[in-house]
């Protein structure tokens, strides 16, 4: 069952990223992705996004914000959601300054929305168990195709937007 809404759901990073084409298979939902400058030079303005997810991709001078980190900031007005990793500074002072509007998800860290443990390479795939503050459950996603952040990614979306968390991770490993 699809996600519904008429508003899309924005990813910013490069181009046919693995977190698009996973939000577009988990939740039926329109998905536009952005590059960071689009986002930032505001690409479509007054466009309302469902969720907004900002991938770290960029190596960046820790003195100055990163071009996703903008993205991020300037993205925020347009959502009432916006999906981020805790796995760097960017993520986690962004998170704790938009208390209340950010669905965290983590590699390790329990303080995210939703957390990676016990991650493992297996028979050409990534698996892990997936925590949220009311499930635990196993996930197996295809390797070749995504890696572990891009399905946290798309987790932590596809939850964030009121999918169970065992359908999330049901459809990815379908993938």
């Amino acid at each position: 069952m699809p996600i519904s809404s008429s508003e899309p759901i924005a990813v910013v990073g490069r181009r046919n990223t693995a977190t698009a084409h996973l939000l577009r298979r988990l939740t039926g939902a329109r998905v536009v992705e952005l590059t960071p400058y689009e986002a930032a030079m505001g690409r479509d303005q007054g466009e309302r996004y469902r969720a907004v997810v900002v991938e770290n991709f960029e190596p960046r001078d820790r003195r100055a914000l990163s071009p996703c980190a903008v993205a991020r900031w300037e993205l925020a007005q347009h959502t009432n959601i916006t999906v981020m990793a805790l796995d760097d500074g960017e993520g986690r002072r962004a998170a704790k300054a938009m208390k209340g509007r950010v669905f965290a998800y983590s590699d390790g860290r329990p303080q995210a929305d939703l957390t990676a443990k016990n991650v493992c390479l297996r028979h050409a795939r990534v698996e892990f168990e997936a925590l949220t503050h009311n499930d635990l459950l196993r996930v197996r996603a295809p390797q070749g195709q995504v890696g572990l952040y891009e399905s946290l990614a798309a987790l932590a979306t596809a939850v964030a937007l009121g999918m169970p968390l065992s359908q999330a991770a049901q459809r990815l490993s379908q993938s």
